[in-house]
């Protein structure tokens, strides 16, 4: 029992003593796969949608109200194009938690293939798409949060190097997309806890309320060190090579 008390480095002490080294690495292909995927669908759908809603309605300047409306904008086309491939992506994500989980539940798999099969047969259509509610709700919010601070911290990361009289460079787009990572993702861990419990086949359990009125509220970042130092780093990689990748092929950056 691994508790919701005990640090990363604890946690990480238990899951080698209790199933070796290789417990480190449990669903790391789901999750792979996951991410690839994910990561290749949602940046599909906002390069897409961002060029036609700045070709279309050009982002005005002017007071606060307008400031706030951009970024009211810009918070809605992250979280939109998050939710639908956060959707499509579902079945995934399952089979990730569940195979991350696997020594606690006692069923083993032996593939994503095998896994998927598995959910399927015996839950059907609900087994792969549980926990998509509070999986939305931690996706869609995340991807709308980090894609505005992204903006907004690699906009001041600009008005820097133009102050120092340089172009922007690669470390910049990465510190800026560390920093908007690292936010997003602890405002958003409460719905990643219940994402968890759900999928694990807690649904019942899965209420926000009922977890703190339960174990307090320290429950609901309970596993946040390790997802938030995974998710700072990710996002930082993420929009270096997004932005890299974008211009090399004539696409345009999410800012412009």
């Amino acid at each position: 029992n691994m508790g919701p008390t005990k640090g990363m480095l604890a946690t990480a002490g238990c899951v080698v003593r209790d199933e070796g080294v290789r417990g480190l690495w449990a669903g790391v292909t789901a999750s792979c796969v996951r991410t690839a995927a994910g990561a290749g669908l949602y940046f599909l759908l906002l390069e897409r949608v961002s060029r036609e809603l700045n070709q279309r309605f050009p982002k005005a300047e002017g007071d606060k109200a307008v400031a706030a409306a951009n970024g009211a904008r810009t918070f809605a086309v992250g979280a939109a194009s998050r939710a639908l491939a956060a959707t499509l992506l579902c079945p995934i994500t399952v089979v990730k938690t569940r195979m991350e989980y696997a020594s606690m539940s006692g069923v083993t798999y032996s593939g994503v293939g095998n896994a998927l099969w598995q959910v399927a047969n015996k839950e059907g259509a609900r087994g792969l798409f549980s926990g998509l509610g509070s999986t939305l709700a931690r996706d869609a919010p995340f991807s709308g949060l980090n894609l505005l601070m992204y903006t907004k911290a690699r906009g001041a990361m600009a008005d820097l190097a133009a102050a120092q009289g340089r172009e922007v460079t690669a470390l910049d787009t990465f510190v800026a997309g560390a920093v908007a990572g690292g936010i997003a993702t602890f405002a958003t861990h409460p719905p990643d806890v219940l994402r968890t419990r759900a999928q694990l086949g807690g649904a019942a359990s899965a209420s926000l309320a009922k977890l703190v009125a339960e174990e307090g509220v320290r429950v609901l970042w309970v596993g946040s060190t390790p997802r938030i130092a995974r998710r700072t780093l990710q996002q930082a990689v993420t929009w270096s090579l997004f932005e890299y990748i974008a211009t090399a092929l004539g696409g345009s950056s999410v800012l412009s």
